[in-house]
């Protein structure tokens, strides 16, 4: 990575980057009943290279930045429910489940940043390339919108340019999908076709509720997304599309008890259909998902094991029970610390037939897993995770309906279980 900045003196900074990301898979490939990933793909392709100015300016009597900055980037919305990644890491860019790539193409983005109100206006398109993602990559789509944010920011924070420093936080964000794919391995899937789509989105999150009491402003967190799609010209045999997509997660930390408790219960709902076909699609697309950049275990992909290598992310509910505590052991440092989880997930299909599933139940999966993780210093970290996942007749149906005719059926049985370390040094 290079990055740049000129202050000019005149009243404007000139700032730059570019950067590469080189990636390999090795083995045979990521844990998929047919892996995009296998043959050992090596790659280094470009992820940001952008160009803009930085102007301070002054609306309402108020300071604000104002920033233009055009070319490849990464761009966010909030947590990343509905805008986060632009670049998928499958096929032959290797990497699928590690996934280091965010960055969209241009035009670009314009920023303004204030307080207590920040906003965006954008212009960008994803990056896909069906022949290096061997088939499976998502649509290139290019899209055009705005996101307003008000916040109020941790203390010494920067929440209008930093996610994480907010306390508290609600978002109103539009896109209208200008031009997208319409591949046949994509739009006759379950999710919803993208060209021309209409999507608006409220999300919201942190301490909400100023209530005293029970130390709930302080302790009780609630975030949610509600993501509406629509369109009225899909084309591919549709009359048109009309899909919800959302989550809600209260919080509450027990700051009070030993071990500091966490502990949050989440509702997520990827809107579906009951008929597979024809008619106007309710399937949801979660168009750019990132995982999140609140530090949740597994972000919003539902489990370690069903969410991250069979969950449809269409069509599906998901009732997730997570807790978390902080003993107090220092291991090598006075300052070092370890937190313990256990993470619940409990999916289901909202309608089986919309699956193309005949004669079978809704239930996809229960999953348990379970984190140790330790942070030596701001630098250095380790963790080490495990889980089972135990089969419903949806999540069985699924899998077998995933295999490739032309493929052997492999034995499937109830259950599944993941190991998973990790070891990160930043320098």
């Amino acid at each position: 990575m290079l990055k740049g900045e000129w202050q000019t003196g005149w009243g404007f900074d000139v700032i730059g980057s570019a950067s590469a990301i080189g990636a390999t898979t090795l083995g045979d490939g990521d844990a998929q009943q047919v892996s995009q990933t296998s043959g050992t793909p090596r790659s280094v392709y470009l992820e940001e290279a952008y160009a803009g100015v930085r102007v301070p300016v002054s609306l309402v009597g108020r300071h604000q930045v104002l920033t233009v900055q055009g070319g490849r980037q990464a761009f966010a919305v909030d947590d990343g429910f509905l805008i986060g990644k632009g670049t998928y890491s499958a096929g032959e860019r290797g990497a699928w489940w590690y996934a280091p790539r965010f960055a969209f193409s241009g035009p670009g983005v314009i920023k303004l940043e204030g307080d207590p109100v920040r906003a965006d206006v954008f212009m960008l398109e994803s990056n896909a390339d069906n022949s290096i993602d061997r088939g499976y990559d998502r649509p290139k789509t290019s899209f055009v919108g705005f996101d307003v944010t008000w916040f109020v920011n941790k203390s010494g924070g920067h929440g209008a340019s930093v996610y994480a420093d907010r306390a508290a936080y609600v978002t109103l964000t539009y896109f209208h999908v200008r031009d997208a794919d319409t591949s046949a391995h994509y739009n006759y899937s379950t999710r919803a076709d993208r060209d021309g789509m209409n999507v608006a989105a409220l999300s919201w999150g942190g301490t909400l509720v100023p209530v005293k009491a029970l130390g709930i402003s302080k302790n009780f967190t609630f975030y949610g997304n509600f993501v509406s799609e629509q369109n009225s010209h899909p084309g591919n045999g549709y009359t048109g599309v009309s899909a919800f997509g959302m989550y809600f997660e209260p919080g509450y930390t027990f700051s009070t008890l030993p071990w500091t408790p966490h502990l949050f219960y989440r509702y997520t709902r990827f809107g579906g259909g009951s008929n597979a076909e024809g008619g106007v699609k309710h399937n949801y697309d979660t168009f750019f998902l990132y995982d999140g950049k609140r530090y949740t275990y597994g972000g919003y992909w539902p489990g370690e094991i069903v969410g991250m290598y069979l969950a449809p992310l269409s069509d599906l509910e998901d009732h997730q029970i997570d807790l978390t505590v902080i003993p107090p052991v220092h291991l090598f440092r006075r300052k070092d610390s370890l937190k313990l989880g256990l993470h619940f997930y409990d999916l289901s299909l909202i309608h089986a037939s919309g699956m193309g599933l005949k004669n079978t139940g809704r239930h996809v999966s229960d999953e348990l897993d379970a984190s140790v993780e330790y942070t030596l210093d701001e630098n250095t970290s380790a963790a080490l995770a495990g889980g089972a996942a135990f089969a419903g007749p949806a999540g069985r149906a699924l899998s077998k309906a995933g295999v490739p005719g032309d493929q052997p059926m492999p034995n499937i049985s109830h259950h599944a279980g993941v190991i998973e370390a990790y070891f990160y040094k930043h320098f």
